[in-house]
């Protein structure tokens, strides 16, 4: 009697082979993009190092290069959305399709609800909602005339808790959990995954450049972390992995947090 394996010879291996696909990141100069980026690389992926800061996406560039890695730098600000279609456009032209979105580029400013300037409330609006539904439409369009792809975008504890003086920061990351979950809902019988990743405070330039105002909004968070310790960067790429590869067929609308259990403190 001739009986079938219950699960195919080599099937937990190729979920996640990333090889040969083609990602996009933005913020992919510093942080948390240019540790996925390099991540990816080190797994066959052809990664495009969307950034508009040109010398932060070289560092990443060029440590990708060290590697024996496959990577090209694009110029793109995501809050311009003709920029956000044509790199689309170009990226298919050139390497024939975009398997993978991460959209990691964003900012942040800490200041009393009732004093935030209005500028700066724009900019991360702008930088962090606006920048992250464009690049959804750009590239998920892509992704859509294939009915393959998978897109991660980049929430944060902030998306469901609130803390003090970030008051347009949370705002933004509270969009980007209704815009995962409303792409999702839309795409979900056409073959394009949408979800997130929900980090806790992590080590990273835009961290340190905001606890340079104050250290108000992180002394809060981190009273109430379960371990006292910042994530580091390279602590998300197996999460970006598992969502961009075959293993998490059936996860679509969902942030994956990485919180080390912040939000059950």
């Amino acid at each position: 009697m001739n009986e079938k394996d219950i699960i195919p010879q080599n099937y937990v291996k190729n979920l996640f082979d990333l090889t040969g696909r083609v990602a996009v990141i933005t913020g992919a100069g510093s942080g948390l993009g240019a540790a996925i980026s390099v991540g990816f690389s080190q797994l066959g992926v052809t990664t495009i190092l969307a950034d508009v800061d040109k010398l932060a996406a070289e560092k990443t560039y060029r440590s990708i290069k060290r590697q024996n890695g496959k990577a090209f730098i694009s110029h793109l600000d995501v809050t311009s959305r003709e920029e956000c279609f044509r790199l689309a456009d170009e990226v298919v032209k050139d390497y024939g399709k975009v398997d993978i979105l991460v959209n990691s580029a964003g900012s942040a400013f800490r200041c009393p609800a009732e004093d935030f300037p209005e500028d700066k409330l724009d900019y991360i609006l702008n930088l962090n909602l606006k920048g992250t539904y464009f690049c959804c439409q750009a590239f998920g369009k892509k992704m859509l005339q294939r009915k393959k792809g998978s897109i991660i975008n980049m929430a944060s504890i902030g998306s469901f808790n609130a803390y003090p003086l970030a008051s347009a920061y949370l705002a933004s990351k509270g969009g980007v959990l209704q815009i995962t979950r409303s792409f999702a809902l839309e795409w979900r019988t056409r073959g394009v995954r949408v979800n997130g990743i929900g980090p806790t405070l992590m080590e990273s330039p835009l961290t340190a450049k905001a606890a340079k105002s104050t250290s108000e909004t992180a002394d809060f968070i981190k009273a109430r972390m379960l371990r006292p310790r910042l994530g580091l960067p390279e602590e998300l790429i197996g999460t970006a992995v598992f969502l961009a590869s075959d293993a998490s067929q059936l996860v679509t609308g969902e942030i994956v947090m990485c919180d080390d259990g912040y939000l059950k403190a």
